[in-house]
């Protein structure tokens, strides 16, 4: 389910991804990209592969990929720094909840073509 989401999106994650943390290295006055670090590595990724869940969730229901991709703001603690470190269960919450949701979903459209309903 991961790799068919991250395949049909892939272009337009990655355009997203830099252009999310262009604005987050932005927002911070003293930081500078470091490419080849593995934090930078492991951020890319992560935002990489939330962005392409929030494009297929935009696919089915624009008002749920909009809230998701809204919700991203609250993982830098630039974005918000009042409430660093306080947000991002919310985030994540979603996310969880949206992929348990469709794979639910898909469960039961098989059995259902399966059992004959």
């Amino acid at each position: 389910m991961f790799l068919l989401i991250l395949k049909k999106y892939i272009k337009k994650a990655v355009l997203l991804t830099v252009a999310f943390i262009g604005l987050i290295y932005f927002l911070e006055n003293n930081s500078v990209i470091n490419f080849y670090s593995f934090e930078f590595l492991l951020s890319f990724i992560m935002y990489l592969l939330l962005f392409s869940i929030c494009l297929d969730a935009f696919d089915k229901n624009k008002l749920l990929g909009l809230s998701m991709a809204f919700s991203l703001l609250f993982l830098p603690p630039a974005i918000f720094p009042e409430f660093a470190g306080r947000l991002f269960p919310l985030t994540y919450g979603i996310f969880i909840i949206y992929l348990f949701f469709t794979y639910g979903l898909n469960m039961f459209k098989n059995w259902k073509n399966n059992a004959g309903l």
